[in-house]
């Protein structure tokens, strides 16, 4: 199936209008931030407008369903997300792309896959769905600091999303939230490529 038939964004927008009411605002909110930071770091449009209008597609279920979904697209979820079920949203939703609309952007879906943990080698695509994900008005209002994230975004993703992962950790270890190994290791890789390791102290 490619983007330029339209066909998967109308069928992806079909499916996002029978989405509860929030959970479809929230979309539109991260397709729309998603494409003024496509447009700062050149980014294809169309395909950071599909990341967002499919990274979502099954917010809304609870835990049991999530693991049943899961176990349905063939997914085996590691102990962490069993535990925290929300964590298979994103590669669940990604599977729903590929095995249900036959769609084949492997950026795109390793986007959509682990737009809430992150990844190692994440690529522009990737990390616009991530920090528009994070950044989108709603959850700026709720959380202030994330302007933060928004900011640097502007003129680094990489720096972007190391940001908003030094957060999110430092929030995790706060509240005792399990850390899932992805994302520590997107951290590490991003700490790389940016040259910010320092020296660990003895």
């Amino acid at each position: 199936m490619s983007i330029e038939n339209g066909d998967l964004e109308e069928r992806l927008r079909r499916a996002v209008e029978g989405l509860p009411e929030g959970l479809r605002a929230h979309i539109m909110r991260v397709e729309h931030e998603s494409m003024w930071l496509a447009d700062r770091h050149d980014v294809d449009p169309a395909r950071a407008s599909l990341a967002a209008l499919g990274h979502d597609l099954v917010r809304h279920l609870k835990g049991p369903e999530l693991l049943a979904m899961a176990s349905l697209y063939g997914l085996k979820p590691d102990e962490i997300e069993v535990a925290s079920p929300i964590l298979t949203h994103g590669p669940i939703a990604a599977q729903i792309l590929t095995q249900d609309y036959g769609f084949e952007d492997a950026d795109i879906l390793a986007g959509i896959d682990c737009h809430t943990t992150a990844r190692a080698g994440m690529t522009p695509v990737e990390q616009v769905l991530f920090v528009a994900d994070k950044v989108e008005p709603n959850k700026l209002s709720r959380e202030p600091a994330l302007g933060d994230v928004r900011e640097t975004a502007r003129d680094s993703l990489d720096a972007a999303v190391l940001r908003y992962l030094d957060m999110n950790i430092e929030k995790s270890l706060q509240k005792r939230w399990l850390l899932h190994s992805r994302t520590l290791e997107a951290r590490n890789d991003l700490l790389r490529r940016i040259g910010a390791v320092e020296e660990r102290e003895s």
